[in-house]
């Protein structure tokens, strides 16, 4: 059977908390964004909610950018994290930028969370976030894209450090545990930086990410954001596969059936993460084969 593939973005990657969690189980921001114990708790509390069949952390986009050095300000309930102001303002200061330290910060309770849910036997979805997405919360994107045209060799070695960390976070994020890896990169997206930039940069370092993680993704898959897999395949990057399912599954319970049943998948796209508590309309999930 032949499909039409048609995408729609859900919005921001912002988890809204529901108050009437917060209401009932005590749970305090940015305590919630800081303690793994209560990360665990709220991503058990959420999925419980909605009805899912899996765990997701972080609930918001900023770990990463924090763990390279991003003044984030935490927020509370209805202002989640989001840059206070910018750790580099030229070019020339991105030399200093150093690579995450798993062991400290909120990123080390991120993957504490994660590892703890997985051993109390949830399959937890982590959310990593793709380079420009990360840039854009360290330094004035406008900077950044002077810095192209300017002194490419220093955003070149730039972009080599930001893809290098998510690499290793990724990794880590599978060795605690992470069934699914939920990867976008909004802020580099094609309709956001134009064809040129992502064929040269945003696109072309995500497709390099992903390949380098593709050897260790034995139990787990990557979710690619739909944004990402269609760009992808425009670019021929990548090319789809439709998993067809014949019985009637939430998007959340074809995507646990696949990492147990198919171990051939590595990644999955044309979808949107958030869709995991629906029931699937067409009864079929997407294989996303890299080239």
């Amino acid at each position: 059977m032949e499909y039409d593939i048609k995408f729609k973005c859900e919005g921001d990657n912002l988890e809204v908390i529901p108050d009437s969690i917060v209401n009932n189980t005590g749970i305090t921001f940015p305590k919630a964004h800081t303690e793994n114990a209560l990360m665990c708790y709220l991503a058990k509390e959420l999925k419980n909610y909605k009805k899912d069949s899996i765990c997701r952390v972080p609930f918001c986009v900023t770990v990463e950018a924090e763990a390279l050095g991003g003044n984030i300000k935490l927020g509370d309930m209805k202002n989640g994290p989001r840059v206070e102001s910018y750790a580099f303002t030229t070019i020339e200061e991105l030399e200093n930028i150093k690579n995450i330290d798993f062991q400290k910060g909120r990123i080390n309770e991120v993957l504490e969370a994660v590892e703890k849910l997985t051993n109390e036997g949830e399959c937890v979805a982590l959310t990593v976030e793709g380079p420009f997405t990360i840039l854009s919360a360290i330094i004035d994107p406008m900077i950044f894209y002077k810095g192209i045209r300017k002194n490419k060799e220093k955003i070149d070695e730039f972009l080599m450090v930001l893809e290098d960390n998510i690499v290793s976070y990724i990794i880590e994020c599978i060795k605690r545990g992470a069934k699914i890896i939920s990867y976008g990169d909004p802020v580099g997206s094609l309709d956001i930086v134009g064809p040129k930039v992502y064929e040269q940069y945003s696109g072309r370092i995500s497709h390099n990410i992903l390949k380098r993680v593709e050897p260790y993704l034995e139990n787990a898959v990557v979710h690619l954001c739909g944004k990402t897999s269609t760009a992808f395949e425009k670019y021929g990057l990548s090319v789809s596969k439709a998993i067809e399912f014949e019985e009637e599954l939430t998007y959340g319970e074809a995507l646990n059936k696949i990492i147990q049943d198919k171990k051939s998948v590595k990644f999955i796209g044309n979808a949107c993460i958030k869709r995991t508590p629906f029931i699937m309309k067409n009864l079929v999930v997407w294989e996303i084969k890299l080239v």
